[in-house]
């Protein structure tokens, strides 16, 4: 979150609504906490819990209304890969805005092979998708993801020995689809 006024108006508003009184150092936690999240989200977060909560939350529980569960992630990250299957195809290099879907593909094979998956194997592929992505994403001892995924023009282009900059699709992020460089 980035606007601190918003935040202390919705903070003191489910303190109200939960008859619970915010110190300034339990405000610092929630503030810090709910940084790294967009204002857009967080207001969306503030709605469900006045509707939904019956005790006011503790900061693992907003982030996890926030996030989703790790299994709500993992199907997430996996129609954010499949989505990009269908519109790319194992040709074209992509960068997730998830590098830990990067981890998870590599794992399975890399983006071609992971592009060329059939219909038969898509439902046998998605389990071990969210099962990778459950372990790869969660857990930070796995070490750092892959910048992006080569697709097989980057990689035959490599392979012969060519010095071409690839045209890498960006997927997921908030300006929309995008070209670049490498």
């Amino acid at each position: 979150m980035k606007d601190r006024k918003l935040f202390l108006v919705n903070m003191a508003t489910i303190g109200e609504v939960f008859d619970k009184q915010l110190s300034d150092s339990l405000l610092e936690v929630y503030w810090r906490i709910l940084e790294p999240f967009d204002d857009s989200e967080c207001l969306t977060i503030f709605k469900r819990i006045v509707i939904e909560l019956k005790f006011f939350p503790k900061p693992a529980e907003m982030v996890s209304m926030l996030r989703g569960t790790g299994e709500e992630r993992a199907i997430n990250a996996w129609l954010e890969a499949l989505g990009a299957v269908k519109r790319f195809g194992n040709y074209q290099s992509v960068k997730f805005s998830d590098p830990a879907i990067h981890s998870v593909i590599q794992s399975m094979g890399g983006w071609p092979q992971f592009a060329l998956m059939s219909v038969a194997e898509e439902k046998w592929k998605q389990k071990e998708f969210e099962r990778l992505y459950q372990v790869l994403a969660e857990n930070p001892r796995h070490g750092k993801h892959p910048e992006y995924l080569p697709g097989e023009h980057e990689i035959r282009n490599e392979a012969m020995g060519y010095d071409v900059k690839p045209q890498i699709a960006r997927i997921g992020f908030s300006e929309g689809l995008k070209l670049i460089g490498k």
